[in-house]
């Protein structure tokens, strides 16, 4: 047991995106006495139960359940069984047992997402300038916040006088390159003096909790509503949706599989009365119609 204490310790040290999830899966296994394989299902099951009063949404669950198998797959990549095939065939079908819980994806409500103008006066007027930035290259890509926090400077390629390639590592570990404007960059770059980050403080990437808690505070100051990063996504893939930009060029933006998925979030389009009524007749003296009796004629 001593031996697991430590290889947990070794674990909880990692620090990336999923830090405070892997600490609260270790905790988990710790406080149960259980290894680490065996605990995954008990945590899976609890992370689904009330606490304190309050449910964690599905993807916050989901989220968590994939930090703790990626954990868990670098605990028996570094273990003496790792050069067995079947000791791997056998944890992936153990890991493979824990599904991730179903996500309605139905259209994003209209309270979840900003207007243009509280978007633009919070991207302004937001007065911490380390929070100011990230909302700023929130509102601009629409990247999820753990795929900003993770962009290290190696990630930065010029592409053209205006524009910066950034490659971003989203989900399933899938790469895709955002576009951002060089002077943004820049001024990030200076704020911050990343020497491995571009998002840097003491030397290491920022608390994804802590930058959403400080991106509430500054909204209640500035807007008068709470407003999370992950609205800040949502805000700028509706923008594009109703600006009339391509659907699927939007969901390659955003990172998802599915341009189906995009278009059911975020279009919240309906017709206007004289548009939902196809005036057939209409339609024919406009078009058929007119070809019909020129021909008669």
């Amino acid at each position: 047991m001593a031996k697991q204490e430590m290889f947990l310790k070794e674990l909880g040290a990692i620090r990336d995106a999923y830090e405070l999830d892997v600490k609260q899966f270790i905790e988990f296994s710790k406080e149960r006495k259980l290894f680490l394989v065996d605990a995954l299902k008990a945590y899976a099951e609890w992370l689904d139960q009330e606490h304190d009063g309050k449910r964690y949404s599905v993807a916050t669950i989901n989220r968590k359940i994939s930090a703790a198998k990626n954990r868990i797959r670098y605990a028996f990549k570094h273990s003496s069984a790792a050069g067995s095939l079947r000791r791997k065939y056998q944890l992936e079908e153990v890991l493979g047992a824990v599904k991730p819980m179903h996500v309605d994806y139905s259209t994003i409500p209209a309270d979840k997402v900003l207007s243009v103008e509280e978007v633009r006066k919070l991207a302004r007027e937001a007065g911490n300038r380390t929070i100011k930035f990230m909302i700023q290259f929130l509102v601009g890509t629409g990247v999820r916040i753990s795929e900003m926090l993770s962009i290290k400077l190696s990630d930065l390629q010029p592409s053209d006088v205006d524009f910066v390639d950034v490659r971003v590592i989203g989900k399933r570990q899938k790469e895709r390159i955002i576009h951002v404007k060089r002077n943004l960059i820049e001024r990030i770059q200076k704020h911050f003096r990343g020497t491995v980050y571009l998002f840097e403080h003491d030397g290491r990437p920022f608390n994804r909790i802590s930058v959403t808690n400080r991106i509430k505070y500054e909204a209640l100051k500035t807007i008068h509503r709470e407003v999370t990063a992950h609205q800040l996504r949502h805000t700028w893939a509706a923008i594009q949706i109703r600006r009339g930009r391509d659907v699927r060029a939007v969901a390659l933006a955003l990172g998802h599989t599915d341009p189906g998925l995009t278009a059911k979030m975020y279009s919240d389009k309906t017709l206007e009365p004289q548009e939902a009524f196809l005036d057939v007749q209409d339609a024919e003296q406009s078009h058929a119609g007119g070809e019909a009796e020129r021909e008669e004629s």
